[in-house]
Formats: structure tokens, sequence, C-alpha cells
């Protein structure tokens, strides 16, 4: 389906950055290397995709992306866990150090219950996009009361084996409990919606006052046309509809009623050069995509 206007701004003018066929030889090359499930290379024969950058606040989107109805053959077929399990033994060498990965899991869930202040009450998370339910794990054995939604029904098998609640979408969570969350995390999940603001529109009324909103995705700023696999999967046009900056991604967190806030010192860990970093890090921290935002008590941003 096509996106007129910026999913950030709303703004109809945008500048073109990058456009071909998904099936160009170029780009059929790095689509190759995402290892998907099922007859994709057929379903996606002949389908155009333009990468633009809105004049008005510069964010980078793709118009043409696939289709609502579409999502579940993505993410249901295309992308299921083999895929998942291929892509990352091959792409992502960080998660095959399971105690590094759970280590700053657990960072996380400790940030989030200091930021949101529950007093002393078990933490009310939801994991959205929890994927195979890692953090939820560690979210759950460090007191949580969390959950997860995620669309793709073989990713999440193993997580609801171990007893985790993963949920198909936000009314099966509303179905279940009305209570309003402390901190929802939404971790590589932006990138990959049609409508991002809508999205945190919905979040933004499912948390309570103050509760906190963790999200990361890709870095694209500065990148446009790729020019190796790397940049390719920041703006890959099957999955990655927007292609966030630290700018527009701290634009349309305040649009949704949401405020950033600073990323406190978390410490798992026995060795004093780790702490004294990560005490420096709360000293000095840079612009990127990975914000905490705080739900404002004011009305939504326009």
């Amino acid at each position: 389906m096509e996106r007129p206007d910026c999913p950030v701004c709303g703004k109809l003018a945008a500048r073109n950055i990058w456009s071909g066929q998904l099936d160009d030889p170029s780009v059929l090359s790095w689509l190759e290397k995402y290892y998907y499930s099922g007859p994709w290379r057929e379903q996606i024969a002949g389908q155009e995709f333009s990468l633009v950058q809105c004049v008005q606040c510069g964010m980078h989107w793709h118009r043409n992306v696939i289709s609502d109805t579409s999502v579940a053959t993505v993410y249901g077929i295309w992308a299921d866990a083999e895929q998942a399990r291929r892509f990352e033994e091959v792409h992502v060498p960080s998660k095959h150090d399971q105690r590094a990965l759970r280590v700053q899991m657990a960072k996380l869930a400790l940030r989030l219950e200091h930021l949101a202040k529950q007093n002393g009450r078990p933490l009310q998370l939801l994991d959205f996009g929890c994927g195979d339910g890692v953090f939820l794990s560690v979210a759950k054995a460090l007191g949580a009361d969390a959950m997860g939604i995620d669309v793709s029904a073989s990713r999440t098998q193993g997580a609801r084996s171990t007893g985790l609640t993963v949920l198909p979408d936000l009314a099966a969570l509303d179905a279940q409990s009305q209570d309003p969350l402390d901190a929802v995390v939404l971790s590589q999940v932006l990138e990959h919606v049609s409508d991002p603001l809508a999205l945190l529109r919905a979040l933004h009324g499912r948390l309570r006052e103050g509760g906190i909103l963790f999200v990361a995705v890709p870095n694209a700023h500065g990148v446009s046309v790729p020019q190796n696999f790397h940049q390719f999967t920041l703006v890959q046009p099957i999955e990655h509809m927007n292609a966030f900056s630290p700018a527009t991604l701290r634009l349309i967190g305040q649009k949704a009623g949401f405020t950033p806030v600073r990323r406190p010192s978390a410490f798992v860990t026995t060795k004093s050069r780790e702490v004294l970093r990560a005490a420096a890090n709360w000293v000095w921290q840079p612009q990127n995509t990975d914000v905490f935002f705080r739900k404002e008590k004011s009305r939504l941003g326009r």
C-alpha cells in the first residue's frame, strides 16, 4: 500500500532518495541474506519501493509498504522462527553470548523499575514485539509482572511453552486486563509498522500517568542509498518502513504525548571498571535511538 504523507509530521512534501523494484538484482542479492522462508521471491516480483525524505522534519520513510493484511504473511511465514535463527546466527553475533544479552536485559528491567517509581509493588510491564520472550523471562525473574505481544506465532512458541503470557495484539491485552501499565518496551518494532505514531498513541493510552516507554530502533541517521549490507538493513524496503534518526525518534515520541528522560545507571557486575564506565555513561549521554520516554500529564501532542 502507499503512504503519501510523512509518518512523523504528516506533511506531503518529500524528496526521493532511493527507488526501484524489490527484485532488482542489487536489492535481491541483499534480500537473499535474510534467509526468508516460503515463496517470497515470487511474491515480491515487480513490486516497487521508494525511500523518501520529508522536507519538513527530515524523516526518511518508504512510500510503498506491505499492507496491514500482509503483515501475517511476512512475519508469520517469511520471517518465522527458523528465519530468525538463521539470520541471527550469521548477522547478529551478540545473540551468541547469552550471558551478555541477559545482563543488558536485566539492566533495562532495572532502569524501567527505577524510572516508573511504582512504590514497591511489582512493575506492570508490557514487551510489545517480544519475539522469543527472553526479555520477559529476565524481567519476571527480577519481580516484574510482565507480559508480551507479538504477531508471530512461531517465534513466540518457545516463550509460551515456558509459561510466559504472550498475546497477539492490544485488543487481547484490553480483554485480559484494564489496569494501566507502568512500563512498555518497544524494541526493534517502530521501524516495522505502517503507522508508528498511531501505535505510540495507543500505548500512551494504556500507560498510567508518569509511566515509562522505552523505544529502541536502528539509527538510520545519514543513510540514503545503501552502499553495503549494514546500510541496507537500516532501510530494508520490505520490513523497515521507517528509518529514524535520533531527532525524528524524539519528535514522534513527543507528538504522541511523551517526554524524553535521561537513562539512569544500572549495575549488574562486580567489576569496578564496568561500574565506572556505566556511571560515566550517565553523565555523558549522546543522542541515539535508544530512548526512555515518560508519559506526560497533558493532552496528546498535535
